[in-house]
């Protein structure tokens, strides 16, 4: 019996030393890099690109990492604005990340269709891309509504000395104004960036008192508040269709 024991050949397993690793199927060894940086603290120089935080992901997926998962997250937060929006909704939907998505989307709804690419729609996919057409159409019409029709000065300050002037030219400089800052094609502007505009400009026979109330109206108006409720509740409906939040996070 210990003579054939002596004699039988055993296979040399992985881990024994260094000539024999440990095989992570599927693992890269950019991938186990970024992890070993993460766990042992090492400093990073330079940004991360897409591509290895999309191979950090695959990495927490295949092993379980909830911790790291939450970092890599957490650093993609952090620099989104280096990434295309259509990159960080690929990345959002490929790794169930909903965290990532609304952000994402609303940046991509103020981005015009023109400049995104075949690689863009690609990455968004059929569903993504044909509801940000909707979108972005119910959007301008919005904005075309909001910007034909002021809201009126229904009663005048106790400062204003000339209240058919003060509507004659509150009417005027928001049709030159927000109307002009909504729709110009070349360089249209969201509702925040079109009313910041909007109060730098000059009023003419607009009291001050008429100006302030009428721009609390605007700030606290449905009108507005209407456009990014309903970007939300797109958006919303997008992320519970296409994303199937992972238990890591």
């Amino acid at each position: 019996m210990f003579s054939a024991t002596e004699a039988a050949v055993f296979e040399e397993m992985d881990r024994k030393n260094d000539e024999r690793p440990i095989h992570l199927d599927g693992t890269t060894w950019e991938m186990f890099e970024l992890f070993l940086e993460h766990t042992f603290g090492r400093a990073r120089t330079g940004q991360y690109t897409i591509e290895e935080l999309a191979n950090f992901l695959h990495f927490c997926d295949m092993y379980q990492c909830s911790h790291t998962r939450k970092f890599v997250v957490s650093r993609i937060q952090s620099t989104c604005y280096h990434f295309h929006p259509a990159q960080l909704i690929n990345l959002a939907i490929q790794y169930n990340t909903s965290a990532l998505f609304p952000f994402a989307f609303k940046r991509l709804v103020n981005t015009p269709i023109t400049q995104l690419t075949a690689q863009h729609r690609e990455l968004l996919g059929n569903d993504i891309f044909t509801t940000l057409v909707y979108v972005q159409a119910a959007l301008e019409e919005h904005h075309r509504i909001v910007a034909a029709k002021e809201p009126k000065i229904l009663m005048h300050t106790s400062d204003c000395q000339d209240p058919v002037g003060c509507n004659e030219d509150w009417h005027a400089i928001w049709w030159n104004g927000m109307a002009r800052f909504l729709l110009d094609r070349r360089n249209s502007q969201p509702y925040c960036e079109a009313v910041k505009c909007f109060k730098d400009m000059q009023f003419g026979h607009v009291s001050g008192g008429c100006k302030e109330l009428m721009f609390k109206i605007i700030g606290e108006g449905a009108a507005f508040n209407h456009a990014d409720r309903f970007v939300d509740e797109a958006c919303s409906r997008l992320a519970e269709k296409l994303i199937f939040e992972s238990s890591l996070v």
